[in-house]
């Protein structure tokens, strides 16, 4: 991987001076989005714990190409919370709407939803019908699939110094995140802590596990999976996730990065921006 000579906290804002920062009203608050570059819309979802800042590796590049659209999901990051009971259908909604001023209620678009986003991004192309043109789900969450048993998260909250919370936040990224400890870099430790500290709502409390499944059954637009061969949500079971998205959609493609973890994006942003980029400006075959 390629580190930013910058500090994060200067590389994080020498990408979002590139874009605007939009607002929309969703409940009692606001949705925050940053958009950037110009091209066929695609939107960004982030995962559970996160913010926009899951996809900032990926921003620049693909933004040559496509009008990007990256949100903040109510309860995540600089978003409001979502109106109670927050459930993915909900949130999806009132995320559509959103969308629709941004992009015009007519327009189509592609979404790419990473872990939680996943499910997020699920909801709203059933919502959006024929105008989702094509669904990313980037090692997605909500399949009635086999989760691994995973080493639990270090809790960090009551940690005493900041030294410790940070050491526990790099920890959880080689647990949960990244495959290869030294893709756990500054970047991604600033991008933790800032995530974390701003969070919420997490998958768990939105939707059932198998929540996404039933948004997915009849799915107009062009279906795809990408994850990482060590995704720590899914690995050993990625055969299982290409075969139920097969299931549902015959032509649907299915990639696995080899060599990174759960967060492919950030971990493998090169070939991931060129993956994503054949599969929303092509027809999407010659899957990995």
């Amino acid at each position: 991987m390629n580190i930013p000579q910058a500090t994060p906290a200067e590389f994080i804002a020498t990408i979002e001076r590139k874009g605007t920062r939009r607002t929309t009203p969703a409940g009692s608050g606001e949705v925050v989005w940053r958009v950037f570059g110009r091209g066929e819309p695609l939107v960004l979802l982030h995962g559970g714990t996160g913010s926009w800042l899951h996809w900032v590796r990926n921003i620049e590049d693909l933004s040559r190409d496509f009008l990007l659209i990256v949100p903040d999901i109510p309860g995540s990051g600089e978003s409001a919370n979502p109106e109670p009971p927050p459930t993915a259908d909900r949130i999806a909604a009132s995320m559509l709407a959103g969308l629709d001023s941004i992009i015009g209620a007519n327009s189509g678009f592609a979404i790419a939803g990473f872990s939680m986003g996943g499910m997020i991004a699920g909801h709203i192309a059933r919502h959006a019908g024929t105008r989702a043109r094509c669904l990313v789900l980037v090692g997605s969450a909500g399949l009635p699939v086999t989760r691994p048993t995973m080493e639990p998260l270090v809790v960090w909250r009551r940690l005493p110094s900041e030294e410790e919370k940070r050491a526990a936040h790099r920890r959880n990224l080689e647990i949960l995140m990244l495959h290869d400890p030294r893709n756990v870099d500054a970047l991604a430790v600033h991008i933790q802590t800032t995530n974390a500290a701003q969070a919420r709502v997490r998958g768990k409390h939105v939707a059932p596990s198998s929540a996404l499944a039933r948004c997915l059954q009849d799915f107009p637009g062009r279906l795809a999976g990408i994850w990482g061969e060590h995704d720590a949500t899914a690995a050993p079971y990625l055969a299982e996730r290409r075969r139920f998205l097969l299931e549902l959609q015959p032509a649907a493609t299915f990639d696995i990065l080899p060599g990174v973890g759960h967060w492919v994006q950030y971990e493998a942003h090169e070939p991931f921006n060129r993956r994503m980029r054949e599969l929303v400006l092509s027809d999407g075959k010659n899957a990995a």
